[in-house]
């Protein structure tokens, strides 16, 4: 059997040619067949209100509310991930920088002197100052 090597050369090289042109036409498609430019042009809203807005800047609460009546028996501070123990009526509460308390409060931030709390627009404050009892 005799394999003409010239001739599976000449079909490879071929196909290659083929499939090259056609890369070559998509190519050049693709640069034809831009969008056109459209042109957008807005008009200013003549007449419409100037919106104001005034920050209202809380004050921290330096004394718990009547419902606010947690004792920090515990706290971990620091940069990121700070955590408080908190109890209230005999339960004990466990919350993370960020999460809420009793889906209520979200702790705010953790020092060594106070765990913030915030509840619509309202901070409160504890003290993480603990007393060890002998």
């Amino acid at each position: 059997m005799n394999t003409n090597y010239i001739l599976i050369k000449k079909v490879l090289i071929g196909l290659v040619v083929l499939l090259a042109g056609y890369v070559l036409y998509l190519l050049i498609l693709s640069f034809v067949s831009r969008p056109s430019e459209i042109n957008i042009d807005f008009n200013s809203i003549e007449g419409s209100a100037q919106f104001s807005s005034s920050i209202d800047v809380n004050q921290i609460e330096s004394t718990p509310s009547s419902n606010f009546d947690y004792k920090v028996i515990g706290f971990r501070a620091g940069p990121s991930r700070a955590s408080v123990i908190v109890q209230k009526n005999n339960q004990t509460f466990v919350v993370q920088q960020g999460a809420l308390l009793e889906n209520k409060y979200k702790l705010a931030t953790v020092n060594s002197e106070y765990a913030t709390f915030e509840y619509n627009g309202n901070l409160f404050q504890i003290s993480t100052n603990l007393i060890v009892d002998n």
